[in-house]
C-alpha cells in the first residue's frame, strides 16, 4: 500500500489518529468507542490486554453490532498473524467485519536473508477470507531487540509483508527516539508508517511529518487510568493533526514556509470603537488560500462524523457555515436574530458577549426529530450565543453533532462546550495562540500588514 492511498482511505492529508482501547469487558469497550466517535476520530483498535482471545471474540462482535459503521481494528495480544488471520476470516464468515489487524510482532528478521515466518503468515493471509488492513509490528516494544543500525533495513523488509509498517518506543507510554522514526521513514519509502506508544498532544509535532498513523492509548487516556480515554486529550491530539493536514501535510506554513499559523494571521485588529469586537476574523476570508485552509481545518473531523445539516449562527456564522455545508454535502440552516423569520419559529433569550440580552429564533420545524446538526459560528467568547443555538436545536429534538468555530476562548462556558461536544477550531486549545486569544491580544497585531491580507 502506498502512503498516499492510505491517507486517501481515511480522507486525511495528515497522519491518522487511531486510539487504542485496552479492553476490560464489552460495556467498557463500548463506552470508549462512544468517546472515539464523539471526538471525531476515524476509528479505533481494541486489544485484549488481560485475557485470552476466546473471551475477546464476543466482545468484538458486540462492539461491531453497537458501531456498525465505525472503522474497527483489533490486536490479539501475543499472537501473530499465523493464528490471527484464520480467526479474522471466521469472524467475517459469521458477519463480524474487522477493518484492520495489528500484530505486535510481524516476525520480520533483519539478521537473515530469507523471511520464512513472514512469508508463511503472508500465505495464510492470502488464502483466508479476511481482506482488511494489516499493521505489522517491526522492531516493536517487548519483542526481540533490534540494533539501531538495522532499523532502516527492518522497515525495508517489512514493506513486502504488510500494509502498514508499525513500530514503537521501548515500552508502553514511552515515545520512540526520533532517529528511529527517521530511519524507519527512510526504510519504508512510500509505504505507510504507524507509530505506537508514547504519542501525546505534547510531543506529536515531533513525529507528524514522518508518520501516517498514530496508535495511541496512554497519551490520550485519563491520567492514571490505563483503560479509559480522556475526551479532552484525544480532541487536543486530533486538532493538532487536523491543523497539520489543513496546512497541506507540512510542519511549515504553506504560505511562507515557516509559520504554522499563517492563515490565522490574516485576522485583523479592531482599530475603531473599543465597544466593538476586538478583532475581525472575516478579513481572513478575503484570501482564498487562508479561507480554504480554515475551512479544511474546521471540516476535517466531520468527514467521519455523521452530519445531517449545518446550521450557521446569525450573522458571521453564515459565511463559514454555508461554505462548510457545501464541503460536507449537507443542507444549510440559519439560526436567526429574533424578528426576522416570516414563518413559525421557536425563540430563546440569552446574554451576549457585550452583556446585552438578545433573542434568537429558529424556524419550526427546522429538521426531523433526531437530526444531527453541526453548529457554526465565527467565534465563541462567553458561549451565550452558542448556548442559545444549542437550546433551539435540542428543543426541536435535534442532536448537536458538533461545534465549528475559529476559536473557543478558554472561559468556563467555552471549556464546558469542549467537554460536552465535538469541537473543531482553527486555534488549537492549549497553544500559545489560544492564550493570546484568551487575553484578547494577538502578538502579530503590533505589526499588522493590511496589504498582506488582500487577494
Amino acid at each position: 500500500m502506498h502512503r498516499g492511498e492510505f491517507r486517501k482511505y481515511f480522507k486525511s492529508m495528515g497522519p491518522v489518529v487511531l486510539p487504542v482501547i485496552h479492553v476490560l469487558d464489552s460495556p467498557q469497550a463500548k463506552r470508549n468507542l462512544a468517546t472515539v466517535a464523539e471526538c471525531g476520530a476515524p476509528g479505533a483498535f481494541l486489544i485484549n490486554h488481560d485475557f485470552d482471545v476466546a473471551q475477546f471474540l464476543p466482545i468484538i462482535e458486540d462492539c461491531r453490532k453497537a458501531y456498525p459503521d465505525l472503522w474497527l481494528g483489533v490486536n490479539f495480544l501475543g499472537i501473530s498473524g499465523e493464528t490471527a488471520f484464520p480467526i479474522l476470516s471466521e469472524l467475517k464468515k459469521n458477519g463480524t467485519g474487522v477493518d484492520a489487524y495489528w500484530a505486535d510482532d510481524a516476525r520480520i528478521d533483519e539478521r537473515v536473508d530469507g523471511q520464512a515466518e513472514a512469508e508463511s503468515i503472508a500465505g495464510i493471509r492470502k488464502t483466508g477470507l479476511w481482506d482488511g488492513m494489516y499493521f505489522g509490528g517491526t522492531a516493536f516494544k517487548k519483542q526481540r531487540d533490534v540494533e539501531p543500525e538495522k532499523y532502516r533495513a527492518s522497515a525495508g523488509i517489512a514493506v513486502d509483508y504488510m500494509d502498514v509498517v508499525t513500530t514503537s518506543g521501548v515500552a508502553t507510554g514511552h515515545p520512540a527516539v526520533l532517529q528511529k522514526i527517521l530511519d524507519f521513514r527512510e526504510g519504508a519509502g512510500d509505504s505507510p508508517l504507524a507509530i505506537a506508544s508514547g504519542i501525546s498532544p505534547e510531543n506529536v509535532s515531533d513525529y507528524m511529518e514522518h508518520a501516517d498513523a498514530f496508535l495511541v492509548a496512554t497519551g490520550v487516556n485519563v491520567p492514571g487510568d490505563f483503560y479509559n480515554l480522556d475526551p479532552r486529550r484525544l480532541r487536543q491530539l486530533l486538532e493538532q493533526t487536523r491543523r497539520f493536514a489543513a496546512r497541506g501535510g507540512s510542519a511549515d506554513g504553506i504560505e511562507d514556509g515557516t509559520d504554522p499559523d499563517w492563515y490565522l494571521k490574516h485576522m485583523a485588529p479592531n482599530v475603531k470603537d473599543p465597544k466593538m469586537a476586538w478583532l475581525d476574523p472575516s478579513s481572513a476570508y478575503i484570501n482564498a488560500s487562508a479561507f480554504h485552509a480554515m475551512l479544511d481545518a474546521l471540516c476535517e473531523p466531520f468527514h467521519s462524523t455523521p452530519v445531517d445539516v449545518v446550521a450557521g449562527i446569525d450573522a458571521a456564522g453564515y459565511v463559514l457555515g454555508a461554505a462548510m455545508a457545501e464541503k460536507l454535502g449537507t443542507g444549510f440552516l440559519t439560526v436567526r436574530k429574533a424578528g426576522k423569520l416570516p414563518v413559525p419559529a421557536d425563540q430563546v433569550s440569552f446574554v451576549n458577549y457585550t452583556q446585552r440580552t438578545q433573542h434568537m429564533e429558529l424556524r419550526r420545524p427546522a429538521f426531523r426529530e433526531g437530526a444531527r446538526v453541526l453548529l457554526v459560528d465565527q467565534w465563541v467568547e462567553t458561549g451565550g450565543t452558542m448556548g442559545a443555538a444549542i437550546e433551539l436545536v435540542e428543543g426541536q429534538g435535534g442532536e448537536v453533532a458538533g461545534i465549528a468555530t475559529i476559536c473557543i476562548e478558554e472561559t468556563p462556558a467555552g471549556n464546558a462546550l469542549r467537554e460536552r461536544y465535538l469541537c473543531a477550531t482553527c486555534v488549537a486549545p492549549g497553544s500559545d495562540l489560544q492564550r493570546q486569544c484568551n487575553a484578547k491580544s494577538l502578538d502579530f497585531f503590533t505589526e499588522f500588514d493590511w496589504d498582506a491580507i488582500l487577494p
